[in-house]
């Protein structure tokens, strides 16, 4: 029987010792501003739109890795670039998993492969999108990257019916033929896909999300939809737990998540089907997840939430950054010029610009990789958790610290890109040659030269697709298109609840370039016609 004693004495002394280690430990946590009892910084940071620019201020009075506490749940923010490589790089099967959040679960996020928890699941979701997405597939895009780069300059230059938006999302549409089989927004294949029930009105679904015919509006929707969802101090919820135990009658937000979630797979499922039905060369990743092995660790669902998913985040991040180049040429003619000046004396005026130019293209380069560093479409993501307690440098991460990487404050650390960071300039990537001339900087050469990616495993799985849509889709307006400002009040300081990028309210207006645009922008886009129908 005393042998039972001890054992029990023993146990406890192990445990009283773990618990006094572990509160020793927290005495290592990383600074942070300091919290409330019981709500710790969540009334710091609840209703803060734009949290990214408060956690970069933090990053400046704390250092660069930051404590904050939400009612009991430990983040730590991670707002440097060598912090971001150490721990979700180095050490990413420790850091790949996501914390729970209740509304987007409810949103279906374990179908949502961003949002996904670090599951069997999500590396097959996962390994399916790489297959077409990686830097080896992007390649065979090229063709519609460079038809939907004319697309855009010639709905710029002369469609007065749509608004910039409209446009921007039109352009980013490229992704949807990869995904569902298309060459083109404009192929009539997208006006046809529609859900076959009524869509949601604004009035039945007020501020809520909205499903319609209209496929690029309807994707936007469910994106910030599903951004906002996991946006901190966004829903009590998440912060008390315990609310999800309330029935249906008395959650207006569950109510409203169950229902969003069931227009969401009905959309999904719909384009999906529809893209099977009308893929005829069997060239889309809907195709191949069908036909292929590479759906074969799927069901069914999975698969038309992967292709919806993928979707709609090509196409916010997307046109979300063609927007602030747009703007950012409002604000810097010189910049514009300097474009300009390099595309005349490379390209001329007598062809477009195709991909074999960009090598030689180096001032046009820098400016995409400044427009990702200067706003990125999300400034912060999905946090991680941590899977088991660790040590960063001297500080402690315990188990369960919810890991938020704050993209904004690394591209925005003036000890990297220097004390003008809120200036817009590309030089900042760049050496100037004897000849007067410019080269990227070795460093960045094959290289971001910014973080807007993110880092580790769940880094963006599309990253070249998108690089590459917006290289072409870039320098083809800069090649064809002055870009002038509009006098008006323009809104710098949107708020949101959203991880992604507000895009500022702006005005401005196009012209071409040069004389006879119109009819060879016109002569490229018949080219391109014929050469599809004989393909096909």
């Amino acid at each position: 029987m005393h042998y039972i004693l001890w054992a029990l004495v023993a146990a406890l002394l192990l445990f009283l010792v773990r618990r006094s280690l572990k509160n020793q430990n927290r005495r290592n946590l990383p600074p942070g501003p300091r919290g409330w009892p019981i709500v710790g910084n969540l009334p710091q940071v609840a209703g803060e739109g734009q949290i990214w620019r408060l956690l970069t201020k933090w990053k400046y009075e704390y250092g660069p890795v930051t404590y904050l506490n939400l009612c009991g749940q430990d983040i730590i923010v991670i707002n440097s670039r060598p912090a971001a490589l150490e721990i979700l790089e180095r050490r990413s099967a420790m850091y790949s998993d996501r914390p729970r959040f209740i509304v987007s679960e409810y949103l279906g996020s374990e179908l949502a492969m961003p949002f996904t928890r670090y599951t069997k699941a999500w590396q097959n979701m996962r390994r399916a999108t790489h297959e077409v997405l990686h830097s080896q597939a992007a390649s065979q895009y090229h063709p519609v990257q460079t038809e939907e780069a004319i697309i855009l300059v010639q709905n710029l230059l002369f469609d007065q019916s749509s608004t910039l938006r409209e446009k921007l999302n039109a352009s980013a549409a490229t992704m949807l033929s990869v995904i569902y089989g298309r060459k083109s927004v404009n192929s009539s294949f997208l006006p046809s896909m529609h859900i076959g029930k009524p869509a949601v009105t604004i009035s039945e679904a007020p501020d809520k999300l909205l499903i319609t015919s209209d496929i690029l509006q309807s994707l936007a929707n469910i994106g910030h939809r599903f951004t906002s969802s996991v946006y901190p101090g966004s829903y009590l919820v998440d912060a008390f737990p315990i609310l999800d135990y309330l029935p249906k009658f008395l959650a207006k937000w569950k109510r409203e998540a169950v229902r969003d979630r069931r227009l969401m797979g009905e959309a999904f499922q719909s384009y999906y089907e529809e893209a099977l039905r009308n893929d005829v060369n069997r060239g889309s990743l809907v195709a191949r997840l069908e036909d292929t092995t590479l759906g074969s660790g799927l069901t069914y669902e999975e698969r038309w939430w992967v292709t919806g998913v993928v979707s709609v985040a090509a196409l916010e991040t997307t046109s979300t950054t063609l927007a602030y180049f747009i703007f950012a040429m409002t604000l810097y003619p010189r910049v514009q010029r300097r474009a300009h000046e390099e595309l005349d004396r490379v390209i001329g005026r007598t062809q477009n610009p195709m991909f074999s130019d960009l090598q030689n293209l180096p001032y046009i380069r820098a400016v995409v990789k400044e427009i990702l560093r200067w706003n990125p479409p999300l400034p912060v993501v999905v946090p991680r958790i941590a899977l088991e307690d660790d040590w960063y440098e001297n500080y402690y991460i315990p188990k369960g610290t919810a890991i938020l990487e704050n993209l904004w404050g690394m591209n925005y650390d003036k000890e990297v890109y220097g004390p003008d960071v809120d200036e817009f300039r590309p030089e900042r990537f760049l050496l100037e040659t004897e000849k007067g001339e410019y080269e990227l900087k070795p460093e960045v050469e094959n290289e971001d030269g910014h973080n807007s990616y993110g880092f580790g495993r769940r880094k963006c799985v599309g990253k070249h697709v998108a690089d590459n849509a917006l290289l072409i889709g870039i320098c083809t307006i800069l090649w064809a298109v002055n870009i002038e400002p509009v006098e008006c009040k323009i809104d710098l300081a949107r708020n949101t609840l959203d991880t992604v990028n507000p895009i500022p309210d702006f005005q401005c207006k196009f012209t071409p370039r040069f004389e006879g645009l119109e009819s060879f922008l016109q002569h490229l886009r018949d080219n391109f016609e014929y050469f599809k129908q004989n393909k096909d």
